[in-house]
C-alpha cells in the first residue's frame, strides 16, 4: 500500500513545533511494509489542505494519514474536508458526544461545555473510529472507491496512542512484507570516493536499495530490503554485505560502541588546552587520573577558512581536524575523529 503522509498545522510552518509526527508515522508504516514516497505539511487552510488530498491520490497513493485539525476550533477541518473530497456525509454521533461530554467534564472539571466542542462528535457514515484516551478528539478512519483517509489527532501523545492501541490493529489486515535495514559507517574515506568505490553495485541492485548518508565525519551505508522476516533479509542482503566489507573494510568503524569501549580499556589520560577548543563530553572524566599513560596536548590555530584543532599523544603522535569558521561549530566532528585515533593509539601504543 501506497501511504502520504500530510501533516496539518500553520504552527508547523511557522517553526513554533517540531514534526516529530511525520517521522513517527514514516516508520509505523515501514514497519507494516508500507510504502511512504511523499510527506506534506500544510497549514490550517481549506483550499491547500484539499489541494494536497487531490494531489496525493493523482500521484498513487492508496491511503492519506493525516496528523492535526480535529480539534473543537472553526480552523480544525481536517476531517471535514477529508469527507468532502471523498464525497461523504458527515453525521453527527450521539455515542461520541457523550465521549466529548464526559471527557471535557472530566478534564475540566465543570458540568456544562461549550457547544464548540460537540463539533468533536461528528463523523462519517460508516467511518471506523480511532479511540483517543488521551484527548477529547477521537481519529477516524473513512474510505471510498479504493481511496483511504486516515485522520490522527496532532498532540504527539496522543497521535501515537491512537496509533498504537487503534490504528495498528487495524491496519494490520493490509500488512505487506516490511522493510529491513543494515547500516554500516566509515571514515576517512568521503562520500564521493564511498559513491565511486560502490557504483557498480548500487546500479546493479534490484531487490536490495543502498543509500549513501554524508555526515561531520562519517559517510553511512544504509542497505534496505523488503522481506517477510529478519531471515529472509539476511539472506537478500549477505552477499552484497560481503562485497561492501570486501572494497571498504579499512574505513568501516563501529563508532557508537568506541566511547564504551575505550572505557574499558583502563587508560588513564591527561589534557592541557592551548586555545579556546576544549571536550565539554562528561565521558572523560572517568579516565582523567593520576600517573596519566597519555598526555594529550590540544591546540587550535586560526586559517582563513577557519580553524584547525591539532592533538599530541605523548608527543610520539599527532593529527589535526580541519574545520570550517570555528571549530566548536564542528564539534561532533572533532569528538569523532578523537575517539577513533585514541582508540588505535591504544591498541597500539598501550595495550600492546
Amino acid at each position: 500500500m501506497n501511504v502520504e503522509i500530510i501533516n496539518v498545522g500553520t504552527e508547523l510552518l511557522l517553526g513554533e513545533i517540531v514534526n516529530t509526527n511525520a517521522t513517527y508515522l514514516q516508520k509505523v508504516c515501514k514497519d507494516l511494509g508500507f510504502n511512504v514516497y511523499f510527506q506534506t505539511v500544510v497549514g490550517d487552510n481549506s483550499k491547500r489542505l484539499y489541494d494536497c488530498f487531490d494531489l496525493a491520490f493523482k500521484r498513487g497513493a492508496d491511503c492519506i494519514i493525516t496528523t492535526g485539525g480535529l480539534g473543537p476550533t472553526t480552523d480544525d477541518l481536517t476531517k471535514e474536508l477529508s469527507a468532502q473530497y471523498l464525497g461523504l456525509n458527515m453525521i453527527y454521533n450521539e455515542v461520541e458526544a457523550q465521549k466529548v461530554y464526559q471527557k471535557c467534564c472530566f478534564i475540566t472539571g465543570c458540568h456544562t461545555i461549550s457547544n464548540n466542542n460537540f463539533k468533536q462528535a461528528y463523523f462519517p457514515q460508516d467511518a471506523y473510529i480511532l479511540e483517543n484516551m488521551m484527548g477529547t478528539a477521537n481519529g477516524c478512519i473513512m474510505w471510498r472507491d479504493e481511496k483511504m483517509i486516515i485522520n490522527l489527532p496532532g498532540p504527539p501523545k496522543e497521535m501515537k496512542y491512537v496509533v498504537e492501541h487503534s490504528l495498528i490493529p487495524y491496519l494490520k489486515q493490509y500488512q505487506q512484507d516490511r522493510i529491513y535495514t543494515f547500516e554500516y559507517t566509515t571514515m576517512f574515506i568521503g562520500e564521493s570516493k564511498v559513491d565511486e568505490v560502490l557504483k557498480d553495485i548500487i546500479e546493479e541492485q534490484d531487490y536490495v536499495s543502498i543509500a549513501l548518508y554524508a555526515g561531520e565525519e562519517t559517510v553511512r551505508i544504509r542497505l534496505a530490503v523488503k522481506a517477510s522476516s529478519q531471515n529472509q533479509a539476511d539472506s537478500l542482503m549477505n552477499s552484497i554485505k560481503k562485497e561492501i566489507e570486501k572494497r571498504l573494510y579499512e574505513y568501516i568503524v563501529d563508532i557508537a560502541g568506541l566511547k564504551e569501549t575505550l572505557l574499558s580499556m583502563n587508560v588513564s589520560l591527561s589534557f592541557k588546552y592551548e586555545g579556546h577548543f576544549h571536550f565539554k563530553d562528561d565521558f572523560l572524566k572517568s579516565l582523567l587520573l593520576k600517573n596519566p599513560q597519555i598526555n594529550i596536548r590540544v591546540e587550535t590555530r586560526k586559517e582563513e577558512l577557519g580553524e584547525v584543532v591539532q592533538f599530541y599523544f605523548n608527543d610520539d603522535f599527532q593529527f589535526e581536524v580541519p574545520t570550517f569558521i570555528d571549530a566548536e561549530l564542528s564539534y561532533g566532528k572533532i569528538e569523532t575523529r578523537f575517539v577513533l585515533q585514541l582508540y588505535k593509539y591504544i591498541r597500539k601504543k598501550v595495550n600492546k
